[in-house]
Protein backbone atom coordinates (compact mmCIF):
# COMPACT_ATOMS: atom_id res chain seq x y z
CA UNK A 1 0.00 0.00 0.00
CA UNK A 2 0.79 3.22 -0.48
CA UNK A 3 2.47 5.10 2.63
CA UNK A 4 2.55 8.82 1.37
CA UNK A 5 0.13 11.01 2.91
CA UNK A 6 -1.64 12.27 -0.12
CA UNK A 7 -2.64 8.69 -0.53
CA UNK A 8 -5.09 8.89 2.35
CA UNK A 9 -7.32 11.38 0.60
CA UNK A 10 -9.72 10.79 -2.26
CA UNK A 11 -10.18 13.22 -4.88
CA UNK A 12 -13.19 15.41 -4.63
CA UNK A 13 -15.46 13.86 -7.03
CA UNK A 14 -14.04 10.51 -7.54
CA UNK A 15 -15.99 7.03 -6.85
CA UNK A 16 -13.82 6.52 -3.25
CA UNK A 17 -14.68 10.28 -2.33
CA UNK A 18 -18.28 10.01 -2.92
CA UNK A 19 -18.27 6.04 -1.43
CA UNK A 20 -16.27 7.59 1.58
CA UNK A 21 -19.00 11.01 1.85
CA UNK A 22 -21.95 8.64 1.65
CA UNK A 23 -20.77 6.51 4.53
CA UNK A 24 -20.34 9.77 6.75
CA UNK A 25 -23.20 11.00 5.27
CA UNK A 26 -25.21 7.83 6.63
CA UNK A 27 -23.70 8.08 9.84
CA UNK A 28 -24.28 11.93 11.19
CA UNK A 29 -26.85 12.42 13.04
CA UNK A 30 -27.59 16.17 11.98
CA UNK A 31 -29.94 18.48 14.49
CA UNK A 32 -32.56 20.10 13.31
CA UNK A 33 -31.67 23.54 11.93
CA UNK A 34 -28.28 22.83 11.73
CA UNK A 35 -25.35 22.32 8.88
CA UNK A 36 -26.57 19.81 5.84
CA UNK A 37 -25.39 18.62 2.91
CA UNK A 38 -28.26 20.67 1.18
CA UNK A 39 -28.25 23.57 3.19
CA UNK A 40 -24.14 23.98 1.99
CA UNK A 41 -25.49 23.34 -1.58
CA UNK A 42 -27.55 25.72 -1.36
CA UNK A 43 -25.54 28.37 -0.13
CA UNK A 44 -22.98 27.25 -2.18
CA UNK A 45 -24.88 27.80 -5.18
CA UNK A 46 -26.40 31.45 -3.68
CA UNK A 47 -22.50 32.42 -4.01
CA UNK A 48 -22.12 30.99 -7.31
CA UNK A 49 -24.69 33.00 -8.94
CA UNK A 50 -24.47 36.57 -6.79
CA UNK A 51 -20.61 36.41 -7.38
CA UNK A 52 -18.96 33.79 -9.46
CA UNK A 53 -16.62 31.04 -9.20
CA UNK A 54 -13.56 32.98 -7.74
CA UNK A 55 -15.50 34.05 -4.98
CA UNK A 56 -16.58 30.23 -4.19
CA UNK A 57 -14.55 29.56 -1.27
CA UNK A 58 -15.06 27.92 2.12
CA UNK A 59 -15.18 31.08 3.78
CA UNK A 60 -17.65 32.21 1.66
CA UNK A 61 -20.10 29.94 2.32
CA UNK A 62 -19.94 29.91 5.66
CA UNK A 63 -20.39 33.23 5.85
CA UNK A 64 -23.30 33.06 4.01
CA UNK A 65 -24.79 30.56 6.52
CA UNK A 66 -23.36 33.22 9.41
CA UNK A 67 -21.59 30.14 10.68
CA UNK A 68 -17.80 29.89 11.72
CA UNK A 69 -15.70 28.40 9.06
CA UNK A 70 -14.49 25.78 11.80
CA UNK A 71 -18.55 24.34 11.86
CA UNK A 72 -18.45 24.14 7.99
CA UNK A 73 -14.98 22.28 7.73
CA UNK A 74 -16.41 19.71 9.82
CA UNK A 75 -18.71 18.79 6.39
CA UNK A 76 -16.62 20.24 3.46
CA UNK A 77 -12.94 20.30 3.73
CA UNK A 78 -12.22 22.16 0.53
CA UNK A 79 -13.69 24.18 -2.34
CA UNK A 80 -13.15 21.39 -4.74
CA UNK A 81 -15.49 19.44 -2.75
CA UNK A 82 -17.88 22.57 -3.06
CA UNK A 83 -17.63 22.25 -6.88
CA UNK A 84 -18.12 18.27 -6.97
CA UNK A 85 -21.39 18.60 -4.74
CA UNK A 86 -22.30 21.33 -6.89
CA UNK A 87 -21.68 19.54 -10.20
CA UNK A 88 -23.77 16.77 -9.78
CA UNK A 89 -26.81 18.70 -7.89
CA UNK A 90 -27.15 20.39 -11.04
CA UNK A 91 -27.40 17.09 -12.48
CA UNK A 92 -30.49 16.03 -10.40
CA UNK A 93 -32.59 18.66 -12.52
CA UNK A 94 -32.63 16.30 -15.33
CA UNK A 95 -35.72 15.09 -15.84
CA UNK A 96 -36.15 10.79 -16.64
CA UNK A 97 -39.46 10.59 -18.67
CA UNK A 98 -40.80 8.13 -20.66
CA UNK A 99 -42.59 9.19 -23.43
CA UNK A 100 -44.69 6.20 -24.40
CA UNK A 101 -43.33 7.02 -28.20
CA UNK A 102 -40.54 4.07 -28.37
CA UNK A 103 -36.78 4.01 -27.57
CA UNK A 104 -35.95 6.90 -29.94
CA UNK A 105 -38.70 9.70 -28.83
CA UNK A 106 -37.61 8.49 -25.34
CA UNK A 107 -33.78 8.80 -26.01
CA UNK A 108 -34.00 12.32 -27.69
CA UNK A 109 -35.88 13.76 -24.63
CA UNK A 110 -33.21 12.78 -22.70
CA UNK A 111 -30.27 13.95 -24.94
CA UNK A 112 -32.42 17.53 -24.91
CA UNK A 113 -33.00 17.17 -21.02
CA UNK A 114 -29.12 16.82 -20.31
CA UNK A 115 -28.24 19.61 -22.38
CA UNK A 116 -30.71 21.97 -21.16
CA UNK A 117 -29.12 21.55 -17.51
CA UNK A 118 -25.42 21.57 -18.49
CA UNK A 119 -26.20 24.89 -20.63
CA UNK A 120 -27.78 26.37 -17.80
CA UNK A 121 -25.87 25.48 -14.84
CA UNK A 122 -24.02 27.58 -13.33
CA UNK A 123 -20.12 26.40 -13.52
CA UNK A 124 -18.46 27.00 -16.03
CA UNK A 125 -17.31 23.83 -18.29
CA UNK A 126 -13.29 23.87 -16.98
CA UNK A 127 -14.82 23.70 -13.01
CA UNK A 128 -17.00 21.26 -13.70
CA UNK A 129 -15.08 18.68 -15.95
CA UNK A 130 -14.48 15.42 -13.88
CA UNK A 131 -16.12 16.42 -10.81
CA UNK A 132 -19.41 14.80 -11.84
CA UNK A 133 -19.23 11.66 -12.78
CA UNK A 134 -19.75 9.29 -10.05
CA UNK A 135 -22.15 11.46 -8.02
CA UNK A 136 -25.65 9.94 -7.41
CA UNK A 137 -27.37 12.27 -9.37
CA UNK A 138 -24.54 11.15 -12.53
CA UNK A 139 -24.99 7.44 -11.63
CA UNK A 140 -28.81 8.32 -11.84
CA UNK A 141 -28.36 9.10 -15.92
CA UNK A 142 -26.23 6.45 -16.23
CA UNK A 143 -28.30 4.28 -15.38
CA UNK A 144 -31.64 5.10 -16.56
CA UNK A 145 -29.99 5.52 -20.46
CA UNK A 146 -28.54 2.03 -20.29
CA UNK A 147 -32.10 0.96 -19.23
CA UNK A 148 -33.14 2.33 -21.94
CA UNK A 149 -30.17 1.04 -24.60
CA UNK A 150 -30.93 -2.04 -22.89
CA UNK A 151 -34.80 -2.37 -23.42
CA UNK A 152 -34.21 -1.04 -27.08
CA UNK A 153 -32.55 -4.14 -27.94
CA UNK A 154 -28.65 -3.19 -27.43
CA UNK A 155 -25.99 -5.63 -26.00
CA UNK A 156 -24.75 -4.89 -22.34
CA UNK A 157 -21.49 -3.66 -24.41
CA UNK A 158 -23.00 -1.75 -26.60
CA UNK A 159 -25.91 0.25 -24.22
CA UNK A 160 -22.44 1.06 -22.06
CA UNK A 161 -20.32 2.72 -25.21
CA UNK A 162 -23.57 4.02 -26.35
CA UNK A 163 -24.56 5.22 -22.78
CA UNK A 164 -20.73 7.39 -22.67
CA UNK A 165 -20.87 8.20 -26.32
CA UNK A 166 -24.17 10.12 -25.90
CA UNK A 167 -22.96 11.61 -22.56
CA UNK A 168 -19.97 12.80 -24.08
CA UNK A 169 -21.95 14.27 -27.52
CA UNK A 170 -24.42 16.26 -25.32
CA UNK A 171 -21.64 17.27 -22.65
CA UNK A 172 -19.94 18.82 -26.00
CA UNK A 173 -22.54 20.14 -27.69
CA UNK A 174 -23.86 22.11 -24.69
CA UNK A 175 -20.11 23.46 -23.71
CA UNK A 176 -19.98 24.68 -27.24
CA UNK A 177 -23.47 26.55 -26.65
CA UNK A 178 -22.03 27.88 -23.44
CA UNK A 179 -19.40 29.07 -25.13
CA UNK A 180 -18.18 32.68 -27.19
CA UNK A 181 -17.96 30.62 -30.60
CA UNK A 182 -20.78 29.07 -32.17
CA UNK A 183 -23.91 30.16 -30.78
CA UNK A 184 -27.76 30.56 -31.58
CA UNK A 185 -27.12 32.69 -34.82
CA UNK A 186 -23.94 30.70 -35.47
CA UNK A 187 -20.38 31.53 -35.41
CA UNK A 188 -19.27 34.60 -33.64
CA UNK A 189 -17.69 37.15 -36.05
CA UNK A 190 -19.93 36.30 -39.04
CA UNK A 191 -17.78 39.18 -41.32
CA UNK A 192 -14.59 39.01 -40.06
CA UNK A 193 -15.18 34.95 -41.08
CA UNK A 194 -16.41 36.30 -44.59
CA UNK A 195 -13.97 38.21 -45.31
CA UNK A 196 -11.36 35.94 -44.30
CA UNK A 197 -13.28 33.13 -46.90
CA UNK A 198 -13.32 35.83 -49.41
CA UNK A 199 -9.12 36.08 -49.21
CA UNK A 200 -8.89 32.49 -49.70
CA UNK A 201 -7.58 31.01 -52.91
CA UNK A 202 -10.94 29.69 -54.47
CA UNK A 203 -9.11 27.04 -56.12
CA UNK A 204 -7.96 25.55 -52.58
CA UNK A 205 -11.22 25.87 -50.48
CA UNK A 206 -13.51 24.83 -53.28
CA UNK A 207 -15.85 23.11 -50.34
CA UNK A 208 -16.03 26.31 -48.21
CA UNK A 209 -16.47 28.70 -51.31
CA UNK A 210 -19.68 26.49 -51.79
CA UNK A 211 -20.75 25.65 -48.08
CA UNK A 212 -19.02 28.06 -46.42
CA UNK A 213 -22.18 30.85 -45.16
CA UNK A 214 -23.90 27.39 -43.90
CA UNK A 215 -21.23 26.69 -41.98
CA UNK A 216 -21.03 30.11 -40.61
CA UNK A 217 -25.03 30.59 -39.92
CA UNK A 218 -25.36 27.46 -38.47
CA UNK A 219 -26.58 27.49 -35.08
CA UNK A 220 -25.33 25.50 -31.94
CA UNK A 221 -29.26 24.52 -31.79
CA UNK A 222 -29.24 23.13 -35.16
CA UNK A 223 -25.87 21.61 -35.25
CA UNK A 224 -27.21 19.87 -31.92
CA UNK A 225 -30.49 18.80 -33.55
CA UNK A 226 -28.34 17.21 -36.65
CA UNK A 227 -26.02 15.41 -34.64
CA UNK A 228 -28.64 13.91 -32.73
CA UNK A 229 -30.38 12.52 -35.74
CA UNK A 230 -26.60 10.80 -36.88
CA UNK A 231 -25.97 9.26 -32.97
CA UNK A 232 -29.39 7.84 -33.04
CA UNK A 233 -29.54 6.54 -36.32
CA UNK A 234 -26.40 5.09 -35.38
CA UNK A 235 -27.97 3.46 -32.53
CA UNK A 236 -30.53 2.14 -34.36
CA UNK A 237 -28.19 0.47 -36.86
CA UNK A 238 -26.95 -1.87 -34.19
CA UNK A 239 -30.34 -2.94 -32.71
CA UNK A 240 -31.65 -6.26 -34.29
CA UNK A 241 -33.58 -6.52 -37.25
CA UNK A 242 -37.28 -5.92 -36.25
CA UNK A 243 -36.76 -3.53 -33.16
Amino acid sequence: MPSDDTAEFAEPGSARWWAERALVDRRRRPRAGGLSTERIIGAALDVLREKGLDALTVRSVAEHLDTSNASLYRHIASRDELIALIADHVMGDIRFERTGRGWRADVEALMREIRRVIVDQPLPPSAARNKSGFGPNMLRLVEFALGLYREAGLTDSQAVYTTITMIEFVAGSANIRRSAGRGPHGLAGPADLHQLLGGLPAGHFPALFAAGDLYISASTDDVFTHGMALFLDGVANQLPSGR
